[in-house]
């Protein structure tokens, strides 16, 4: 996580604005009401952050230079994924027939990077969640850095625009460390 934020922030055109990481492990809750099976693990362990940036230029420079710094292998492809988010950019979300272009994604396993998108149908990076207590948590640790950072509003008012990059522990399931129920 941290080499992935490093590599973000190294972009230049961004600000960073603040950072939230969520390190948890907790007993698993069975995942179905209808399942009567025990979960398969004793205990799950899980990390996420949120990172937010203003964006100090124009969008289209900064995601050339996200796609240069190789933050991640954007789904589907990394070129055309980059490729379309460019295209979606200069062309304020219409194709040339006019009709809307989906909005683009910068996704892979355990990776999203999201920004403000102004055009037809904006949409806007939200807050951070604050450090809520988790329910049953074994161990639980959640922090804000800087400690009093600039909202997201904020730094849009400030920047013009937010970018914010989510990353989870992994994809699939999303542990980091899990200790298997014994059988």
């Amino acid at each position: 996580m941290r080499t992935l934020i490093a590599r973000l922030t190294a972009v230049e055109g961004l600000e960073h604005v603040l950072t939230r990481f969520r390190d948890s492990c907790a007993r698993p809750t069975k995942h179905s009401v209808f399942e009567n099976n025990p979960p398969r693990n004793a205990l799950e362990c899980r990390m996420d952050a949120d990172v937010y940036f203003g964006v100090q230029a124009d969008i289209t420079d900064v995601l050339a230079r996200i796609g240069a710094a190789r933050i991640a292998p954007w789904e589907p492809q990394a070129d055309q994924a980059i490729a379309y988010a460019l295209d979606y950019q200069r062309a304020h979300g219409r194709n040339p027939d006019g009709t809307l272009m989906r909005a683009p994604r910068l996704q892979a396993p355990g990776v999203r990077i999201e920004w403000d998108q102004p055009g037809p149908f904006p949409q806007q990076v939200e807050e951070p969640l604050p450090c809520f207590p988790a329910t049953d948590p074994i161990y639980e640790r959640c922090s804000i850095t800087p400690h009093t950072p600039m909202s997201v509003a904020t730094a849009r008012s400030r920047y013009g625009r937010v970018l914010a990059l989510h990353l989870t522990s992994s994809a699939y399931p999303g542990y980091y460390f899990t200790v298997p129920r014994k059988k």
